[in-house]
């Protein structure tokens, strides 16, 4: 993962979409979008866990399942609809860390949030 790269529009639409784990069950919605500085990428996710919680996690884009990112389908853009879907159960993802407080994604808080939901030797672990 961490290839896909949205326009701002499709970024901006991504907001408010409901997150689901690998189990199914709901993470929360999609509060912010961290993209990486230098290309545009999507980094990672900021998911807030409730409809009515003020807590957010950082969901890494290692854990984002590419395809449940778009939301248009052909040359026609809709509205995104479907749920983002994750790698993880949706418990290990309401565990994760949260965001900074800055708005600001360092390289460090994605390597500490990339370890803290993947297993290490998977293929999508930080190596380093």
């Amino acid at each position: 993962m961490g290839s896909v790269m949205l326009t701002a529009a499709e970024a901006a639409s991504l907001s408010g979409v409901d997150v689901v784990g690998s189990d199914g069950a709901a993470v929360g919605r999609v509060r912010d979008v961290y993209l990486a500085d230098r290309d545009g990428r999507i980094a990672a996710l900021g998911v807030t866990r409730g409809r009515l919680s003020t807590t957010t996690v950082l969901v890494p884009a290692a854990v984002v399942l590419e395809e449940t990112l778009r939301p248009h389908t052909g040359e026609h853009e809709q509205e995104h609809t479907a749920p983002i879907r994750l790698s993880v159960p949706a418990r290990a993802a309401r565990a994760a860390e949260q965001p900074p407080a800055t708005g600001h994604l360092s390289p460090a808080d994605l390597r500490r949030a990339e370890l803290a939901l993947l297993p290490e030797g998977s293929e999508e672990a930080p190596q380093g």
